[in-house]
C-alpha cells in the first residue's frame, strides 16, 4: 500500500515540478524517488535526466480514512536552492574538516532542532 500512495505523491510532485531549472530537460515519474516520509510530509529527491542536476522537493498531503488524497501542497525547492546560491556565492567552499565536523555532530544529534536551537541563544 505505501508503493502506491508513494507512486501518486510522485505524480502530484511531476505535475508541480514540471522541469529542471538548470536546463528546462521534462521530467519524468522515473526521475523521482522518495528520500523519506513522516506523516503526510514526503520529501523527494528529483535528478534531471539531461544535466544531472538534483534537487529535493517536500510535499505535503493529505488523506481519507481509506487513504485517498484529499489535498496536495508541493513546495519546490529548487527555487530556494537557487536564492541560497545566489546569497552564498562568495562563500568558501566546503572542506574535509567542515565534513568531518558535522559528521561527529549527526552522530550525537537526536533529531530535536527546538532543543538545538534554544541551546544557541
Amino acid at each position: 500500500m505505501e508503493h502506491d500512495h508513494s507512486s501518486e505523491v510522485r505524480r502530484i510532485v511531476l505535475s508541480v515540478v514540471e522541469d529542471c531549472v538548470q536546463c528546462r530537460q521534462r521530467f519524468s515519474l522515473d526521475d523521482m524517488r522518495v528520500v523519506g516520509r513522516n506523516g503526510n510530509l514526503w520529501v523527494l529527491a528529483v535528478r534531471c535526466p539531461e544535466c544531472a542536476t538534483q534537487s529535493f522537493v517536500a510535499a505535503v498531503v493529505g488523506e481519507h480514512d481509506d487513504g485517498t488524497t484529499v489535498e496536495a501542497a508541493a513546495i519546490d525547492l529548487i527555487e530556494e536552492e537557487d536564492a541560497f546560491e545566489s546569497e552564498y556565492a562568495e562563500t568558501d567552499p566546503v572542506t574535509v574538516d567542515d565534513v568531518l565536523d558535522m559528521h561527529r555532530f549527526l552522530e550525537s544529534f537526536d533529531g530535536n532542532f527546538l532543543r538545538q536551537f534554544n541551546r544557541r541563544r
